[in-house]
């Protein structure tokens, strides 16, 4: 009956099982290509590995053999689940690319924009003469000529240029209309920008003076104040002459170290690029002249684009790995189509996370209760938002252009059916917006409050009220346009790029660390306990200095204590990250606190038996208990220090200052339990705990939108809190059957402790 084909070798998600059917162990079983037969042969000889670069094969037993063409093996192959070299080599065949350098059997083919046609990267690589596809984004765009002059990373020195290159026009422009007109080249250059100047004013032509603009805004974070002011960028206005070009540069380098100064205002540096004897000008002044010009683009393009059916889309890619699942609530939106990926021909990705999960539909009714969970209203039998599965490769069995393009019909499908589609806003709102965006689109992530405050006051936009600029910005929060808190320690700023929060939180939840900071004490210390040290905190931060992530530390930790990605121990400075921490068993954790030389009188587990429970919402539990107990010690046997008996789904925390009595919280499937320890046999009732840990996920769903339910239930004390929960309907008899100990109970032993006794009755 086998003759009939050629073995092929299971894919990932089908080796478990025909492991276990071949060899009777998952370990055991290999498929591998013969050398000799030309073909797939499998056997139960048990798993091998290689080096880098190879793969292995029978000839007739284990052998050294180089990948395929098109594929390489950067890690050590294992025979474990694969049975060809695991990564595919990029093609470098998207827009605009062309390849930089072949691969090899360890690496992959790095990519290159073709600069002969224009095109450039859309994100700048790490190398700026290739792109890694594997680890980076290699999109490329294409750019017209009129984009590419010469830009600086430097603030300073671009405000500098930017600001004689408008007294220089300026002066241009007086020139033409007071003088007869010129024969030389060099006026000639001038009689055409001081014409462009005065009758330019497409979008084009503003384009990257919104950039500059910016520059004039106070940045609250670092006290310093920028002084400009706006004008057309040079290159857009003066003709395409190398000659003029390089004048006008040559001008500015002379004129600039003569008019630059730094002055002392209340303690603070001010630095002031305009002329010496011209007085400084008001700040509002250059806040207004910035949106100004924002809001003609911005009433421009929208006559010249009238489309009723046109709307603001934004592409987000949320991570997988557990270890990200407690910044995801930052960024759910109502306001969305969500894309569930998910691969067609192998499911690996719960196995990959370290997640429970016995196949792809399981993993993909996670994500959607995830998601609802957070936003969901049910209207006409519809629940929003919307989720669409995409299962991957599909386009090896169909045109990948129909199947991208049957995607794109159901995002704008679904989009148009939801509820805030086309919901009215006021005008004055969807204006504001815009000059957020352009800023945002500029270069500037974050900006103070009081100066949205001033923008939004603009006679194009008129907002006055300061009332209802905040909630404008709550509106702008609740689509994802921008990160804002009307609350104590946030309301003075608002994050206008929350792609640049991302980044940030990358910068500390990732496995990417440079290997000098990995074998740091700090390091190894928050993936042990998860104490975040400050100066870790500044080191992970400047691995992005161009985001500027250290200028703002002091609001980026704000907003994530606010969502408890990182809390405050109680009484203390030091920080923890709790989606840090390590794993450890609840048994494990009981044997820091008890050898059994001494008795411990233990309550019966109180646990809260959710339908689903969010991934990061035990987060939220823990860093509550976290910030108002102090955190048990104990000792580790291992290297005989002291650490805090926190970990990912176990927290112990003391009642007392004696450290005799403690309170265990856990996390489970779909639970949170409590227990109470107490090494002095006492035999009280803890009501308060029991009522406090209601509150606390009363408090949790109303502040978070939670639309989840749960009901209250109990373990036997020495039971195990995960299976086997007893509700009070099960306990209205006098006695019950536990049948992880396979005796029986009584009932009021598993009430009394909460003080539920008259639930019972």
């Amino acid at each position: 009956m086998t003759a009939g084909y050629n073995l092929k070798c299971p894919a990932r998600a089908e080796w478990k099982l025909r492991g276990n059917i071949s060899c009777s162990a998952e370990d055991k079983y290999v498929c591998l290509f013969h050398l000799l037969d030309q073909k797939y042969m499998e056997n139960c000889l048990g798993s091998d590995r290689s080096s880098i670069g190879s793969k292995l094969v029978f000839q007739p037993l284990f052998n050294l053999a180089e990948c395929n063409s098109g594929r390489y093996q950067p890690i050590v192959f294992t025979t474990h689940g694969n049975s060809e070299c695991i990564y595919s080599q990029s093609k470098c065949t998207a827009e605009g690319q062309v390849v930089f350098s072949n691969g090899s059997a360890r690496t992959d083919t790095t990519c290159r924009c073709d600069y002969t046609k224009g095109y450039a990267f859309v994100t700048r690589p790490k190398n700026s003469c290739f792109c890694n596809p594997s680890d980076e984004d290699c999109s490329c765009f294409r750019v017209t000529c009129t984009k590419l002059s010469a830009e600086t990373d430097d603030d300073l020195t671009r405000l500098i240029h930017q600001v004689y290159k408008d007294k220089l026009l300026n002066a241009t422009a007086e020139t033409v209309i007071d003088q007869e007109p010129p024969s030389s080249k060099r006026d000639e250059s001038r009689r055409v920008s001081g014409k462009s100047l005065s009758t330019s004013s497409s979008y084009s032509d503003y384009k990257d003076t919104f950039k500059d603009d910016t520059s004039s805004v106070r940045n609250e974070s670092d006290d310093t104040l920028w002084i400009g002011s706006k004008i057309p960028d040079i290159h857009s206005v003066i003709p395409d002459n190398k000659n003029n070009h390089e004048q006008v540069e040559i001008d500015l380098n002379q004129i600039q170290k003569d008019n630059v100064k730094s002055e002392n205002a209340n303690g603070h540096t001010v630095k002031n690029y305009l002329n010496e004897n011209v007085s400084d000008p008001v700040n509002d002044e250059n806040i207004n002249e910035m949106t100004s010009t924002i809001m003609k683009s911005c009433l421009k393009s929208t006559t010249e684009e009238q489309n009723d059916m046109l709307a603001f889309c934004w592409l987000w890619d949320f991570a997988g790995q557990k270890e990200f699942y407690a910044t995801h609530q930052v960024f759910l939106s109502k306001c969305a189509v969500y894309l569930l990926v998910t691969d067609s021909l192998e499911f690996s990705t719960a196995e990959n996370q370290g997640l429970d999960f016995e196949g792809s539909a399981e993993y993909v009714c996670f994500w959607f209760d995830a998601i609802h969970c957070y936003w969901s209203t049910t209207k006409k039998g519809r629940l929003d938002p919307p989720i669409i599965v995409v299962c991957t490769n599909e386009d090896r069995f169909k045109d990948a252009d129909i199947v991208f393009e049957e995607i794109r019909k159901e995002i704008y499908r679904q989009a148009m059916e939801m509820e805030d589609w086309g919901k009215i806003c006021p005008l004055k709102w969807l204006l504001f917006q815009q000059v957020l965006l352009k800023l945002r689109d500029n270069n500037v992530p974050i900006s103070s409050t009081k100066t949205l405050l001033k923008i939004a006051k603009h006679d194009d936009i008129g907002i006055s009220e300061e009332n209802e600029v905040k909630r404008c910005l709550q509106y702008c929060n609740d689509n994802g346009t921008v990160i804002y808190f009307d609350e104590e320690n946030l309301a003075d700023h608002v994050i206008l790029n929350p792609k640049w929060l991302i980044k940030a939180f990358r910068c500390l939840v990732s496995d990417k660390i440079d290997n000098v900071i990995e074998v740091s004490d700090d390091w190894q210390q928050l993936k042990d306990t998860g104490q975040l040290t400050d100066s870790l905190i500044s080191r992970l931060f400047r691995k992005e200095p161009n985001l500027k992530f250290e200028d703002n530390k002091a609001h980026l930790i704000e907003v994530m204590k606010r969502f408890d990605i990182i809390v405050n121990l109680k009484d203390s400075t030091t920080l923890y990250m709790p989606c840090m921490i390590k794993s450890c068993s609840f048994s494990e954790v009981q044997k820091q606190f008890s050898d059994g030389s001494q008795s411990i009188h233990k309550t019966s587990w109180l646990c809260l038996e959710f339908k689903f429970l969010p991934p990061a919402f035990f987060n939220h539990i823990i860093a509550w208990y976290i910030k108002q107990y102090h955190v048990s010690v104990i000792i580790d046997q291992e290297c005989r220090s002291e650490r805090n008996a926190l970990y990912r789904q176990v927290g112990v925390f003391d009642l007392d200052s004696s450290s005799c009595k403690q309170l265990v919280v856990c996390e489970g499937p779909n639970t949170i339990a409590l227990q109470v320890w107490d090494s002095r046999m006492s035999n009280e009732t803890y009501e308060d705990l029991g009522l406090e840990l209601f509150g606390i996920v009363e408090t949790l769903l109303k502040r978070y939108s939670l639309h989840i339910s749960y009901r209250k239930t109990f373990t036997c004390k020495d039971g195990d809190f995960t299976i086997q929960r007893k509700t009070i309907e099960d306990l209205v008899t006098q006695e019950y059957r536990c049948s992880e100990h396979k005796t029986n109970h009584i009932s009021d032993d598993l009430v009394k402790p909460w003080t539920l006794r008259q639930k019972l009755q």
